[in-house]
């Protein structure tokens, strides 16, 4: 029995150990206190046009954003600047806020038209939309009558 009369259970147990684990790890992305998860966080999806992304990168200049296509290859870097603090490394208490540069690449499913790409950003979202390359567009057939 351990603390509060609950039977010891090894499956439990190693629930326990496989997440203290991931979280030294920093397993599949998961935030953890030893530093920052894959950042910024981002969503995509494709329509007729190619695909949309969307990325969270809250409190960004965003001149201090690069945002480059190479192929199939995508590749958002910059650095969230902090505000100066009295902290340092030895009286903080909890740190999960990383001032650092970054870069994020998400490959693609398909080459693209980079003449054809733009991306905007608004209220702390990067929205990037990515066309894909001409002979990969949709095409409609015309049927002819005989």
């Amino acid at each position: 029995m351990t603390r509060m009369g609950t039977l010891w259970s090894p499956w439990r147990e190693m629930n326990r150990l496989r997440r203290e684990v991931d979280h030294l790890i920093n397993y599949d992305g998961w935030p953890t206190s030893r530093g920052p998860a894959a950042f910024p966080a981002v969503n995509a999806w494709e329509n007729e046009q190619g695909l949309v992304l969307t990325a969270e990168i809250p409190g960004i200049d965003p001149s201090k954003l690069d945002v480059s296509l190479e192929k199939d290859v995508l590749t958002i870097s910059g650095e969230r600047l902090g505000v100066a603090s009295a902290a340092t490394e030895e009286n903080y208490v909890r740190r999960e806020r990383w001032f650092e540069p970054f870069k994020r690449t998400v490959e693609l499913p398909f080459d693209l038209n980079p003449d054809k790409c733009d991306a905007s950003y608004e209220r702390g979202v990067l929205t990037v939309r990515l066309e894909r390359a001409p002979e990969l567009q949709p095409k409609k057939l015309t049927i002819k009558a005989g």
